[in-house]
């Protein structure tokens, strides 16, 4: 319950209303004649007299015990709500670009590649993006930007892919405002502990070249030494698989709180990983981007996430050579007929299977024909005969990770 207020704030022109979506960044926060009976929560209101909501959101305080702690954007909202801040307008305060996405109620509604489906805090993230694995600093540019040409706007990314500046070149030179393109990235598994992970998104933000980041997601539900990443890079010492939820994710939570991520989720839990996850966390996952495609049919994961309102994000939908994968899912015979029944290719089959069972997806190319297939998913229908053919083929079989199932991880 909200503090009662002391003295009511005298109102000079036009100021932002208090919203639940995320606070534009750099809109000027301004201090009222509101007073508080706490005088602790007077003096930090104080200090952010005539800051942005970013720089606010960096500031220290001393809390009524007279410790030091972060101002995080619970408390900010708190003081704005309390009326002892305020925003100013939008004519006197620019704010964060507004998004061009458009909401859609399921992955299958999707008519284009601006289109997305909300995540449980209300952020709307495109069902289509364009994935980067495997792409360096220096060739991953060209292909971002094409992608960006073509209507993508979901750009997936990772610490440990070392292609978040080249990722971040590719934006600055699309010329799309920040507020059309979702960067989604996520922090690897020698980054987990409390300090680690926020330290690796700020290196993150740095190397992209933003103010936010529109998805953070954790990468793996377990540590290892740095490589990929440079020499010296090592899991932290004192690892124990209770430091993925009490130090990964409350890093998570409070970069979230912060302003610095606008969502955060996780990549390649299981359901243990979830369920233990979520009986500690203050904010449940918004996403779990898992191996997903016809050898691997994770139904009993795509309902749990479906019931507790996380999204399932599928990628190697395509295949992965990551463990020599001999299969070839294009030439799959139930792929293959409903490529020709529709008059479409079998990639775009397996995309639209995967929509229609309810996950989005990230294929990746860097052939600008391969780009523009990809994305040729909107305008057809498989028939519930042709899912249930294509389902039919799940064996189980992982490759990615090379075919390491998560589960493994403590």
């Amino acid at each position: 319950m909200l503090e009662p207020m002391v003295k009511k704030a005298k109102r000079v022109g036009t100021t932002l209303p208090f919203t639940k979506g995320p606070l534009p960044m750099n809109a000027t926060v301004r201090r009222t004649d509101v007073t508080s009976p706490a005088a602790y929560m007077d003096k930090r209101s104080d200090q952010c007299d005539g800051l942005t909501v970013k720089e606010c959101l960096q500031l220290k305080f001393k809390n009524k015990e007279g410790e030091k702690t972060n101002y995080k954007q619970s408390d900010l909202r708190y003081d704005l709500q309390a009326n002892r801040l305020e925003l100013l307008a939008a004519e006197e305060a620019p704010k964060l670009p507004p998004s061009s996405l458009v909401k859609v109620k399921h992955p299958s509604g999707a008519q284009s590649l601006a289109n997305g489906v909300a995540l449980h805090n209300g952020v709307v993230m495109p069902v289509v993006g364009f994935g980067t694995y495997k792409l360096s600093n220096a060739d991953v540019t060209k292909p971002v930007l094409n992608a960006l040409q073509q209507g993508y706007r979901l750009i997936d990314t990772a610490q440990v892919y070392e292609n978040e500046k080249g990722v971040g070149d590719a934006i600055r030179q699309s010329g799309l405002a920040r507020g059309d393109v979702f960067i989604e990235t996520k922090v690897w598994r020698s980054s987990h502990g409390y300090e680690r992970t926020i330290k690796a998104c700020k290196q993150s933000l740095k190397k992209l070249g933003v103010d936010y980041l529109d998805l953070y997601v954790i990468h793996w539900p377990g540590p290892k030494t740095g490589w990929p990443l440079k020499k010296g890079t090592v899991c932290p010492p004192d690892w124990t698989p209770k430091m993925r939820d009490t130090g990964t994710w409350r890093a998570m939570e409070e970069l979230y709180e912060q302003g610095l991520v606008k969502a955060i989720g996780v990549t390649n839990y299981s359901l243990r990983h979830l369920k233990q996850l979520m009986k500690t966390c203050k904010i449940k996952p918004m996403i779990n981007q898992v191996e997903f495609h016809p050898r691997l049919v994770q139904t009993e994961m795509l309902e749990f996430c479906q019931k507790n309102g996380i999204v399932l994000q599928a990628y190697a939908s395509l295949g992965s050579g990551d463990a020599k994968q001999a299969e070839d899912f294009f030439s799959f015979p139930a792929v293959k007929k409903a490529a020709t029944a529709h008059k479409v290719t079998s990639a775009q089959v397996l995309l639209r299977w995967a929509m229609q069972k309810g996950c989005h997806v990230i294929p990746k190319s860097v052939r600008p024909e391969r780009m523009k297939e990809n994305a040729g998913v909107f305008n057809f229908k498989l028939t519930a005969a042709e899912m249930k053919a294509i389902d039919e083929l799940h064996s189980g079989t992982r490759y990615a990770w090379k075919g390491v199932d998560p589960d493994t991880v403590q």
